[in-house]
């Protein structure tokens, strides 16, 4: 009696890739889509665990435990945010003005809580809301100018480090000088 073959004496059937290709491949290509992220040309991506930048890639490919981690990708371009602030003057008239905020990310530390936009926005919105709140509304487009080139700088500090402010600027102001109907 002649040996028996290798194959056969393991899987007698022969269905061993059949196990592979149905049950393990899609497996394995379903926890490779779920757990990797390539970094795309102009972004950053963070790995955020629990609110907080747990690791941060430039390029290259960057990983996560799916259920206690997530990603989540930044731009490195100039991002431009609408802003609509509503605000009265010092001398009690109501004023929405709309603005545009440009911000850049340039860098984010591991360990730092994650900022999205939306809070770089609310930010300089309530920063340009405390400016309407010390001019008067006769002279308030020209102030607001004014004050243009002072909001990058201060907005700056406030955000996290790596992200910067680079311009806001107003571009419609409304207020609405007679009271409501009676």
């Amino acid at each position: 009696m002649p040996p028996p073959d290798e194959n056969t004496a393991v899987d007698p059937t022969g269905a061993a890739w059949v196990v592979w290709l149905v049950v393990v491949g899609p497996g394995l290509l379903f926890v490779t889509l779920t757990c990797v992220r390539r970094v795309a040309p102009g972004e950053i991506v963070l790995v955020l665990r629990r609110g907080e930048v747990a690791r941060v890639r430039r390029n290259g490919f960057v990983t996560r435990w799916p259920g206690l981690e997530r990603f989540e990708r930044v731009s490195t371009e100039p991002c431009v945010l609408p802003l609509v602030v509503r605000s009265r003057t010092s001398d009690g008239v109501d004023v929405v003005a709309l603005a545009d905020l440009t911000v850049v990310v340039r860098d984010v530390e591991p360990g730092s809580a994650y900022v999205p936009a939306t809070q770089a926005a609310r930010l300089a919105e309530d920063t340009v809301a405390r400016a309407v709140e010390q001019l008067e509304v006769e002279s308030l487009v020209d102030d607001l100018e004014a004050l243009e080139t002072r909001w990058p700088g201060r907005l700056t500090r406030l955000l996290p480090f790596g992200t910067e402010a680079t311009a806001l600027s107003v571009t419609q102001v409304e207020a609405r000088l007679t009271g409501g109907a009676a």
